[in-house]
């Protein structure tokens, strides 16, 4: 996984806790603890962290921020770089997870300025995680 000067069940731990953020609805608190670990990672695997923290930052944005354009610029710039992953990577199943992402894009793409004021949060996917695949 490339990481520098971290212990691999600290990064398991700090991830774990990201992703019940991320879960929870909590898109900025799981950016800034995905952010943490992002920045001490070198290698392979540095993107797919970045693309989950754009993909937390866009739904910030557009359930947070009601800023659509700043919510689908981050959700295609993490999309794009989570589907190099796919089907699963480090515990993270993708293929279901970049499925429901792009049907919020359209979602985003599709409503007006009063529906983005009350985006359906139910619509926002789930990330699986199963932490006896983390590497």
């Amino acid at each position: 996984m490339d990481f520098q000067n971290s212990g691999s069940n600290d990064i398991l731990i700090r991830f774990g806790e990201g992703i019940k953020k991320f879960n929870e609805g909590e898109f900025f608190d799981c950016h800034d603890i995905l952010e943490d670990i992002w920045f001490g990672i070198r290698g392979s695997s540095r993107n797919f962290y970045q693309g989950l923290i754009q993909v937390a930052v866009g739904f910030y944005h557009i359930t947070v921020r009601e800023n659509p354009k700043g919510a689908l610029s981050q959700l295609r710039k993490g999309t794009d770089k989570l589907k190099e992953y796919k089907p699963e990577f480090n515990g993270v199943e993708l293929e279901h997870l970049l499925e429901k992402i792009n049907e919020c894009i359209v979602l985003i793409e599709k409503s007006n300025d009063a529906e983005h004021k009350k985006f359906p949060r139910k619509k926002i996917p789930k990330i699986e995680f199963d932490r006896k695949k983390f590497i």
